[in-house]
């Protein structure tokens, strides 16, 4: 499947960049390869729905609960490879930042096997700790194979960076951007 982009020009990342500027300035890291990175693979990449969603298994079926996901990022149980490894677990970290950060009321109503855990049922449990406690584990494995510097900061500041994404949120309501209320009221119909 083709990834889906919108290129650097866009008045879409312009805004992105301003909404990670106010983001900053309330939680400063000093970090810019992080800012970058945010900006590029994070608001740019989820965009596009079908890039949410865009790991999927051998058959085909594009997987959406963390717990599939993570059977398929074990190179002991679906990964055929560890490139497939580090793939599946960056794109985990991703999309829990993502979620937790820009969408934390989409995770309210979301039900399955997020609340299992091996053989353990957790009832109850709240869905935002289980997405932080695998995104940072995700960041961390990622680091083992690729840009470890970079997947290190993000897993060791998870809850610092989530909260950049939720002023991000927060300034992209207030502006009122279009194709964010939109992806908004998509993610909050398919729950």
């Amino acid at each position: 499947m083709p990834r889906m982009t919108i290129n650097r020009g866009h008045p879409l990342r312009r805004l992105f960049r301003q909404a990670l500027d106010f983001g900053f300035i309330h939680n400063p890291s000093g970090n810019t390869d992080v800012a970058a990175y945010l900006e590029e693979e994070v608001l740019s990449e989820f965009v596009h729905v079908d890039n949410l969603y865009k790991i999927r298994n051998a058959k085909g079926r594009r997987l959406e609960d963390i717990a599939d996901l993570l059977m398929e990022g074990d190179i002991l149980l679906n990964a055929k490879s560890f490139s497939r490894e580090f793939e599946v677990h960056k794109h985990i970290g991703d999309y829990t930042l993502f979620m937790v950060g820009m969408f934390p009321t989409a995770l309210y109503r979301k039900r399955g096997k997020e609340f299992v855990l091996g053989s353990i049922i957790i009832p109850d449990s709240d869905l935002s700790e289980h997405y932080i406690i695998q995104g940072k584990r995700s960041y961390r494995i990622a680091s083992e194979f690729a840009q470890k510097k970079l997947f290190m900061e993000l897993s060791k500041n998870f809850v610092v960076y989530m909260k950049v994404l939720e002023l991000v949120r927060i300034y992209l309501e207030s502006v009122k951007d279009k194709q964010f209320l939109r992806a908004k009221k998509i993610l909050s119909d398919s729950e």
